[in-house]
Protein backbone atom coordinates (compact mmCIF):
# COMPACT_ATOMS: atom_id res chain seq x y z
CA UNK A 1 0.00 0.00 0.00
CA UNK A 2 1.44 3.37 -1.06
CA UNK A 3 1.89 6.06 1.60
CA UNK A 4 4.17 8.88 2.68
CA UNK A 5 6.70 7.50 5.20
CA UNK A 6 9.23 9.53 7.16
CA UNK A 7 11.18 9.16 10.39
CA UNK A 8 13.27 11.27 12.75
CA UNK A 9 15.88 10.31 15.31
CA UNK A 10 15.94 11.30 18.98
CA UNK A 11 18.64 11.17 21.63
CA UNK A 12 17.66 11.66 25.29
CA UNK A 13 20.12 11.79 28.22
CA UNK A 14 18.70 10.40 31.44
CA UNK A 15 18.37 12.89 34.30
CA UNK A 16 20.23 10.29 36.35
CA UNK A 17 21.82 7.25 34.70
CA UNK A 18 19.78 4.11 35.24
CA UNK A 19 21.71 1.59 37.33
CA UNK A 20 21.06 -2.08 36.66
CA UNK A 21 22.89 -5.38 37.13
CA UNK A 22 24.55 -4.71 33.76
CA UNK A 23 25.89 -1.25 34.60
CA UNK A 24 24.73 2.30 33.94
CA UNK A 25 22.52 3.45 31.08
CA UNK A 26 22.93 7.17 30.42
CA UNK A 27 21.37 7.93 27.00
CA UNK A 28 18.22 6.65 25.27
CA UNK A 29 18.11 6.71 21.46
CA UNK A 30 15.45 5.79 18.96
CA UNK A 31 13.28 6.93 16.05
CA UNK A 32 9.79 8.32 15.58
CA UNK A 33 8.05 7.05 12.44
CA UNK A 34 5.31 9.03 10.66
CA UNK A 35 2.86 7.50 8.16
CA UNK A 36 0.54 9.66 6.08
CA UNK A 37 -2.22 8.36 3.81
CA UNK A 38 -4.61 11.02 2.58
CA UNK A 39 -5.95 12.80 5.66
CA UNK A 40 -4.84 10.01 8.04
CA UNK A 41 -1.58 10.48 9.96
CA UNK A 42 -0.09 7.94 12.35
CA UNK A 43 3.00 7.85 14.58
CA UNK A 44 5.05 4.95 15.87
CA UNK A 45 8.23 4.61 17.90
CA UNK A 46 11.24 2.42 17.11
CA UNK A 47 13.34 2.12 20.27
CA UNK A 48 15.97 -0.65 19.98
CA UNK A 49 17.82 -2.18 22.91
CA UNK A 50 20.33 -4.59 21.30
CA UNK A 51 21.26 -6.01 24.72
CA UNK A 52 17.68 -7.34 24.87
CA UNK A 53 18.02 -9.11 21.52
CA UNK A 54 16.61 -6.40 19.24
CA UNK A 55 18.08 -4.87 16.12
CA UNK A 56 20.76 -2.19 16.51
CA UNK A 57 20.15 1.50 15.91
CA UNK A 58 22.12 1.28 12.67
CA UNK A 59 20.10 -1.69 11.41
CA UNK A 60 16.83 0.01 12.34
CA UNK A 61 17.83 3.21 10.56
CA UNK A 62 18.78 1.34 7.40
CA UNK A 63 15.47 -0.56 7.45
CA UNK A 64 13.44 2.62 7.93
CA UNK A 65 15.37 4.38 5.19
CA UNK A 66 14.40 1.56 2.86
CA UNK A 67 10.73 2.21 3.63
CA UNK A 68 11.13 5.92 2.90
CA UNK A 69 12.62 5.13 -0.48
CA UNK A 70 9.95 2.56 -1.39
CA UNK A 71 7.03 4.59 -0.03
CA UNK A 72 5.15 1.38 0.75
CA UNK A 73 4.23 -0.59 3.85
CA UNK A 74 6.48 -3.64 4.15
CA UNK A 75 5.10 -7.13 3.80
CA UNK A 76 7.64 -8.18 6.43
CA UNK A 77 6.21 -6.11 9.29
CA UNK A 78 6.11 -9.20 11.55
CA UNK A 79 9.79 -10.07 11.10
CA UNK A 80 10.34 -10.36 14.86
CA UNK A 81 13.63 -12.15 14.46
CA UNK A 82 15.48 -9.33 12.71
CA UNK A 83 13.54 -6.11 13.25
CA UNK A 84 11.14 -6.40 16.22
CA UNK A 85 11.33 -2.71 17.16
CA UNK A 86 10.78 -1.58 13.57
CA UNK A 87 7.84 -3.98 13.34
CA UNK A 88 6.29 -2.47 16.47
CA UNK A 89 6.78 1.14 15.35
CA UNK A 90 5.56 0.52 11.81
CA UNK A 91 2.48 -1.45 12.87
CA UNK A 92 1.62 1.20 15.48
CA UNK A 93 1.94 4.07 13.02
CA UNK A 94 -0.09 2.32 10.34
CA UNK A 95 -2.98 1.11 12.55
CA UNK A 96 -6.04 3.21 13.29
CA UNK A 97 -6.38 3.45 17.09
CA UNK A 98 -9.13 6.06 17.21
CA UNK A 99 -11.98 3.59 17.70
CA UNK A 100 -10.47 2.01 20.84
CA UNK A 101 -11.54 3.76 24.08
CA UNK A 102 -8.70 4.86 26.35
CA UNK A 103 -8.61 3.52 29.93
CA UNK A 104 -7.07 4.41 33.30
CA UNK A 105 -4.13 2.34 34.61
CA UNK A 106 -2.44 1.89 37.97
CA UNK A 107 1.29 2.55 37.64
CA UNK A 108 4.15 0.89 39.50
CA UNK A 109 6.66 3.38 40.91
CA UNK A 110 10.20 2.82 39.62
CA UNK A 111 12.68 3.06 42.50
CA UNK A 112 16.43 3.73 42.19
CA UNK A 113 18.94 1.02 42.99
CA UNK A 114 20.91 1.03 46.20
CA UNK A 115 20.37 3.17 49.31
CA UNK A 116 18.87 6.02 47.32
CA UNK A 117 15.65 4.00 47.36
CA UNK A 118 14.88 4.90 50.98
CA UNK A 119 14.25 8.59 50.42
CA UNK A 120 12.57 8.10 47.06
CA UNK A 121 10.07 5.50 48.28
CA UNK A 122 8.87 7.86 51.01
CA UNK A 123 8.00 10.43 48.37
CA UNK A 124 6.31 7.84 46.16
CA UNK A 125 4.18 6.63 49.09
CA UNK A 126 3.06 10.21 49.78
CA UNK A 127 2.05 10.52 46.12
CA UNK A 128 -0.24 7.50 46.47
CA UNK A 129 1.68 4.65 44.80
CA UNK A 130 0.93 1.15 46.08
CA UNK A 131 3.13 -0.95 43.76
CA UNK A 132 6.90 -0.45 43.62
CA UNK A 133 9.73 -1.80 41.47
CA UNK A 134 13.31 -1.93 42.77
CA UNK A 135 16.46 -2.96 40.91
CA UNK A 136 18.62 -5.59 42.65
CA UNK A 137 21.90 -7.26 41.76
CA UNK A 138 23.56 -3.83 41.66
CA UNK A 139 25.18 -3.56 45.12
CA UNK A 140 26.84 -6.33 47.17
CA UNK A 141 24.11 -8.77 48.18
CA UNK A 142 24.48 -8.32 51.95
CA UNK A 143 24.13 -4.56 51.56
CA UNK A 144 21.14 -4.87 49.25
CA UNK A 145 19.34 -7.26 51.54
CA UNK A 146 19.82 -4.93 54.49
CA UNK A 147 18.34 -2.08 52.43
CA UNK A 148 15.51 -4.39 51.38
CA UNK A 149 14.51 -4.99 55.00
CA UNK A 150 14.50 -1.24 55.65
CA UNK A 151 12.41 -0.72 52.55
CA UNK A 152 9.76 -3.24 53.61
CA UNK A 153 9.24 -1.41 56.90
CA UNK A 154 8.34 1.77 55.00
CA UNK A 155 5.72 0.22 52.74
CA UNK A 156 2.07 0.88 53.65
CA UNK A 157 -0.30 -2.05 54.35
CA UNK A 158 -1.26 -3.86 51.17
CA UNK A 159 1.62 -2.45 49.12
CA UNK A 160 3.45 -4.79 46.75
CA UNK A 161 7.15 -4.81 45.85
CA UNK A 162 8.65 -6.08 42.61
CA UNK A 163 12.37 -6.87 42.61
CA UNK A 164 14.08 -6.74 39.21
CA UNK A 165 17.48 -8.40 38.73
CA UNK A 166 17.73 -7.99 34.92
CA UNK A 167 19.14 -11.52 34.69
CA UNK A 168 22.17 -10.52 36.76
CA UNK A 169 22.09 -12.91 39.73
CA UNK A 170 24.14 -16.04 40.18
CA UNK A 171 22.31 -19.17 41.27
CA UNK A 172 23.80 -18.79 44.75
CA UNK A 173 22.59 -15.19 45.01
CA UNK A 174 19.15 -16.20 43.77
CA UNK A 175 18.87 -18.88 46.46
CA UNK A 176 19.88 -16.34 49.11
CA UNK A 177 17.25 -13.89 47.91
CA UNK A 178 14.51 -16.53 47.78
CA UNK A 179 15.17 -17.61 51.37
CA UNK A 180 14.72 -13.99 52.45
CA UNK A 181 11.71 -13.31 50.22
CA UNK A 182 9.92 -16.38 51.61
CA UNK A 183 9.80 -14.66 54.99
CA UNK A 184 8.04 -11.60 53.51
CA UNK A 185 5.90 -13.27 50.89
CA UNK A 186 2.80 -11.11 51.38
CA UNK A 187 4.69 -7.93 50.46
CA UNK A 188 6.39 -9.40 47.37
CA UNK A 189 4.54 -9.45 44.06
CA UNK A 190 7.41 -11.18 42.26
CA UNK A 191 11.14 -11.44 41.59
CA UNK A 192 11.79 -10.47 37.97
CA UNK A 193 14.26 -12.30 35.71
CA UNK A 194 16.81 -13.29 38.37
CA UNK A 195 18.87 -15.51 36.03
CA UNK A 196 20.08 -15.00 32.49
CA UNK A 197 18.10 -15.93 29.38
CA UNK A 198 18.33 -19.68 28.79
CA UNK A 199 17.98 -20.61 32.48
CA UNK A 200 14.18 -20.60 32.53
CA UNK A 201 13.85 -24.21 33.73
CA UNK A 202 16.09 -23.45 36.69
CA UNK A 203 14.05 -20.35 37.55
CA UNK A 204 10.85 -22.39 37.33
CA UNK A 205 12.26 -24.99 39.72
CA UNK A 206 13.24 -22.24 42.18
CA UNK A 207 9.78 -20.69 42.05
CA UNK A 208 8.21 -24.07 42.82
CA UNK A 209 10.64 -24.86 45.63
CA UNK A 210 10.45 -21.52 47.45
CA UNK A 211 6.85 -20.55 46.56
CA UNK A 212 7.97 -17.11 45.45
CA UNK A 213 6.66 -15.97 42.05
CA UNK A 214 9.37 -15.42 39.45
CA UNK A 215 8.58 -13.26 36.42
CA UNK A 216 10.16 -13.50 32.99
CA UNK A 217 11.28 -10.32 31.22
CA UNK A 218 14.38 -10.58 29.04
CA UNK A 219 13.48 -14.21 28.33
CA UNK A 220 10.42 -13.05 26.36
CA UNK A 221 12.35 -11.12 23.74
CA UNK A 222 13.32 -12.53 20.34
CA UNK A 223 11.42 -15.10 18.31
CA UNK A 224 12.45 -17.92 20.65
CA UNK A 225 11.14 -16.00 23.66
CA UNK A 226 7.64 -15.94 22.19
CA UNK A 227 7.18 -19.55 23.34
CA UNK A 228 6.76 -18.34 26.92
CA UNK A 229 3.64 -16.40 25.89
CA UNK A 230 1.79 -19.63 25.12
CA UNK A 231 -0.86 -20.44 27.75
CA UNK A 232 0.59 -22.79 30.38
CA UNK A 233 4.21 -22.36 29.32
CA UNK A 234 5.17 -20.20 32.33
CA UNK A 235 3.44 -20.19 35.72
CA UNK A 236 4.63 -16.79 36.93
CA UNK A 237 4.09 -13.23 35.68
CA UNK A 238 5.16 -12.15 32.19
CA UNK A 239 6.76 -8.72 31.95
CA UNK A 240 6.03 -7.62 28.40
CA UNK A 241 7.83 -4.68 26.81
CA UNK A 242 5.64 -4.03 23.75
CA UNK A 243 8.16 -1.80 21.98
CA UNK A 244 10.59 -4.73 21.73
CA UNK A 245 8.14 -7.42 20.65
CA UNK A 246 7.18 -6.84 17.06
CA UNK A 247 3.88 -6.33 15.28
CA UNK A 248 1.28 -4.74 17.56
CA UNK A 249 -1.81 -6.64 16.43
CA UNK A 250 -0.01 -9.96 16.56
CA UNK A 251 1.16 -9.18 20.11
CA UNK A 252 -2.40 -8.36 21.24
CA UNK A 253 -3.58 -11.77 19.99
CA UNK A 254 -0.68 -13.49 21.78
CA UNK A 255 -1.39 -11.79 25.08
CA UNK A 256 -5.14 -12.42 25.31
CA UNK A 257 -4.87 -16.07 26.50
CA UNK A 258 -2.30 -15.15 29.20
CA UNK A 259 -3.48 -11.63 30.06
CA UNK A 260 -3.90 -12.33 33.79
CA UNK A 261 -0.15 -12.90 34.02
CA UNK A 262 0.86 -9.90 31.91
CA UNK A 263 2.63 -6.80 33.22
CA UNK A 264 3.11 -4.21 30.47
CA UNK A 265 6.43 -2.44 30.92
CA UNK A 266 8.28 0.58 29.59
CA UNK A 267 11.55 0.78 27.67
CA UNK A 268 11.85 4.52 28.40
CA UNK A 269 9.84 5.65 25.40
CA UNK A 270 8.74 9.10 24.31
CA UNK A 271 5.04 9.99 24.40
CA UNK A 272 4.67 8.23 21.03
CA UNK A 273 5.89 4.88 22.32
CA UNK A 274 3.85 5.28 25.49
CA UNK A 275 0.62 5.77 23.56
CA UNK A 276 1.56 2.93 21.17
CA UNK A 277 1.99 0.57 24.14
CA UNK A 278 -1.13 1.73 25.96
CA UNK A 279 -3.22 1.10 22.87
CA UNK A 280 -2.34 -2.56 23.42
CA UNK A 281 -3.49 -2.32 27.04
CA UNK A 282 -6.73 -0.65 25.95
CA UNK A 283 -7.59 -3.79 23.98
CA UNK A 284 -6.92 -6.12 26.92
CA UNK A 285 -9.68 -5.29 29.44
CA UNK A 286 -8.69 -8.23 31.66
CA UNK A 287 -5.28 -6.64 32.28
CA UNK A 288 -5.27 -5.94 36.03
CA UNK A 289 -1.65 -5.66 37.19
CA UNK A 290 -0.07 -2.22 37.64
CA UNK A 291 1.75 -1.23 34.48
CA UNK A 292 5.50 -0.61 34.59
CA UNK A 293 5.47 2.90 33.18
CA UNK A 294 6.78 4.82 36.19
CA UNK A 295 9.41 6.25 33.84
CA UNK A 296 7.84 9.52 32.74
CA UNK A 297 10.29 11.75 34.64
CA UNK A 298 13.46 9.94 33.56
CA UNK A 299 14.36 12.71 31.10
CA UNK A 300 14.45 16.51 31.27
CA UNK A 301 13.30 17.14 27.69
CA UNK A 302 9.81 17.86 26.36
CA UNK A 303 9.20 14.58 24.53
CA UNK A 304 6.82 13.42 27.27
CA UNK A 305 4.15 15.88 28.40
CA UNK A 306 2.68 13.71 31.15
CA UNK A 307 3.80 13.89 34.77
CA UNK A 308 4.38 10.67 36.73
CA UNK A 309 1.33 9.77 38.83
CA UNK A 310 0.04 6.58 40.49
CA UNK A 311 -2.88 6.54 38.03
CA UNK A 312 -2.23 7.13 34.34
CA UNK A 313 -5.61 8.47 33.33
CA UNK A 314 -7.43 8.34 30.03
CA UNK A 315 -8.16 12.06 30.37
CA UNK A 316 -4.50 12.96 30.73
CA UNK A 317 -3.61 10.81 27.74
CA UNK A 318 -5.72 13.09 25.55
CA UNK A 319 -3.12 15.80 26.26
CA UNK A 320 -0.49 13.91 24.28
CA UNK A 321 -0.10 15.75 20.99
CA UNK A 322 2.09 13.46 18.91
CA UNK A 323 2.23 15.91 16.03
CA UNK A 324 3.76 18.55 18.33
CA UNK A 325 6.36 16.03 19.45
CA UNK A 326 7.17 15.27 15.81
CA UNK A 327 7.76 18.95 15.09
CA UNK A 328 10.15 19.23 18.06
CA UNK A 329 12.41 16.61 16.44
CA UNK A 330 12.85 18.63 13.23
Amino acid sequence: MSCNISFRRYRRPFVKPLRTAHGEWSVREGFIVRFERGSTIGYGEVAPIPEFGTETMAAAEAYLQGLVVSGRLPETVTRLNEFPCCAFGISSASTDSASTPRRDYRVAALLPAGRAVINVVKSKIEQGYTTFKWKVGVEPIAEEQAIFLELLKLLPPGAQLRLDANGGLSFESLASWLVLLQEHRQQIEYLEQPLAVGQESRMADCADSFHVPIALDESLNSTEGQRWLVAGAWQGPLVVKPALMGDRDRLIKQLRPVVEKVVLSSVFETAVGLENALHIADQLPELKRAIGFGTLNAFADDLMKLSPEPILSAVNRTQLNLNELWKKLS
